[in-house]
Formats: structure tokens, sequence, C-alpha cells
């Protein structure tokens, strides 16, 4: 029984508390994220270059990171904003270093490996039509056709000139590759030693976002044709232009050649840019395309009516 003292006690009033709700937790531990994150700003070293706190930009989630990391621990502290800067140019300069294995590990051979435009040899009858493959390069687009019927002009070099520039500047290594090693290593896929098959080097030489198919119909006739060649080359052409991506023609015929083996090619080729180089008194001039009509596209600020690439110099492949 309860005592008459115990009766006459106020009876308190009870304190309802209310539960700490998932959303309240939540928000708390993202309050303590916070601040420890703004602590680690504050006393985090200073970027050489901007002063601001090295973390200030700090990514989420980067595929630099590991390297921003070990670079900050053996150089001038730098925030991730201008290390991206710094890196660029760091990989910039390490494939500029690297190229040329690099191209080798593309398809290039050893021996032409070394192409570049700086090396190209340049003479008054050549510079324009160098200039226009150069011009190309630095916004490579479509297609860039480099066609002519004489040798030592300097088609490969230039082709290889090209891929090693969008190799150097974007770090996206191309493919090389010679159409006729490419269809001799799909004959034998139909024999016993090989296993190229035709669907398997269209893909192939479809994915690349930068592809050199260096003497397209070499050993074609344009009178007689080859249907085998033919019909791969439409393929791979008809792919890459439907997939937007970069390739680099050379041949030893000319657009009508190749228009008479089969036009569609030579129309897919016609909406990039064709160098249809001919002979004419020892010289060579360029009949520049730009649009499937054929329309003639002017180098520099005039054409003159004879554009002469002279003598394109020795030693050219």
């Amino acid at each position: 029984m309860k005592s008459s003292s115990d009766a006459d006690m106020p009876i308190s009033p009870k304190v309802s508390q209310s539960p700490i709700t998932f959303s309240d937790a939540l928000s708390a531990t993202i309050e303590r994220i916070r601040m420890k994150r703004e602590e680690r700003v504050r006393t985090a070293p200073r970027c050489a270059v901007c002063g601001e706190s090295v973390l200030a930009n700090e990514p989420m989630a980067s595929p630099d990171i590991e390297e921003w990391t070990l670079y900050n621990a053996t150089h001038d502290k730098l925030c991730f904003k201008h290390f991206q800067v710094e890196y660029e140019k760091l990989k910039h300069h390490w494939r500029l270093e690297h190229a040329d294995k690099s191209l080798v590990a593309a398809g290039v051979s050893e021996e032409f490996s070394n192409r570049s435009f700086e090396n190209y040899v340049l003479t008054d009858g050549n510079r324009q039509f160098f200039t226009a493959v150069k011009n190309w390069a630095e916004h490579p687009r479509s297609f860039l056709a480099i066609l002519s019927p004489h040798t030592g002009i300097g088609k490969t070099h230039l082709a290889i000139a090209a891929l090693r520039q969008f190799y150097i500047d974007t770090g996206i290594l191309g493919r090389f590759c010679k159409e006729r090693a490419v269809l001799l290593d799909i004959r034998k896929g139909y024999g016993t030693y090989g296993s190229l098959s035709e669907s398997d080097a269209i893909e192939l030489l479809s994915k690349p976002e930068f592809i050199v198919i260096d003497d397209l119909f070499s050993s074609t006739d344009p009178e007689e044709g080859n249907e085998f060649a033919r019909r791969i080359a439409l393929a791979i052409t008809d792919e890459r232009e439907w997939q937007g991506r970069i390739t680099v023609i050379t041949s030893n015929l000319t657009l009508s050649d190749i228009s008479a083996i089969d036009p569609r090619i030579a129309s897919r080729l016609s909406a990039g840019l064709v160098l249809n180089v001919q002979s004419v008194d020892k010289d060579f001039r360029p009949t520049l395309y730009k649009s499937k009509k054929d329309v003639p596209l002017l180098l520099g600020e005039a054409c003159p009516e004879k554009l002469s690439f002279g003598n394109q110099g020795e030693g050219h492949e």
C-alpha cells in the first residue's frame, strides 16, 4: 500500500521524446562528413600554381586520382585542376617520345615508324600537297584519300604522319594496314592455316577510331575489277562512314579508277577530302574534291588553275 506521504507528492508529467528518424541520422552523418572535409581542405598544403588548398577541387571519383596522389608526393603540390593541365603536358610529352614504338604497335613497320610531318622532304613542288594533308590532320574528319598512280611522292609517309599526329594529340592509337596483307590474311582464313574470316576482318578494321588503309586496290585492275577486294573495301568504308570514324586511304588509282570499280566507294571517299595527284609534264597537280559532286576545294586563299607539286622529292614511300 502507498503511504499517505506518497499520495501527497505531486505527479510529474511524463516528457515524451520523439524517436530519431533515419533522415535525422543521415543528415547528422552528412554534416559530420562536411565538417571533416572542410577541416581537411583548410589544413591541406597550398597549390603551387593558384595558392588554393590542393583539396579545394578534389573530385569524388576520377581515373587520375592515383596519379595525382603520386605526383604530389614527389613534386610541387598541385590542386587537381592544375594537376590535370600538367598531367596532359606530361602525357603529351610521353607520346612524343614513344610515338615510334606506338606506331609499330598500331601496325606500322619499324622501317616506317619514324615517319612524321617534320621529316617529310619538302620541295617547292610538293609544299601545297604537304600543307593540304597537314591541315587536314590538325582537325581530322571523315575520309582522307591520297590518290596517285605515281610512286615516291610520299603518300604512305604522309598517311603515317597523320596517324602519328592523331595519336600525339588525342592519346588514341589508331591502326595501320596494307590492303594486300588484309586480303591475304582473309584468304588464308579460308584454308587450313588461317583463322581470320571476312566478317572478322571487316569488324577489326571498322572499330579503330582512326585507321590508315594503304595501297587500296593495289592488286586490282580497274577494267577487270576484283570482286573480293571490292566487297571488302565497300563493307569497311560503308561501316566506317556509318560510325563516323576517321579513315585515311592511299592508292595508286585515281578517283575515276575507283569509281569504275565501285562508284559507291568513290562516293564515300568524296564525302571527305580527296587529293587526286596527276602527272603533268613531270610535275604533279592535285584535283581536290570535298563533296559527292566533286566540287573543287581551294587550297589557302586562292587556287591557281594548275597547282604544280613539282618534284616530290626522293626517298618517299
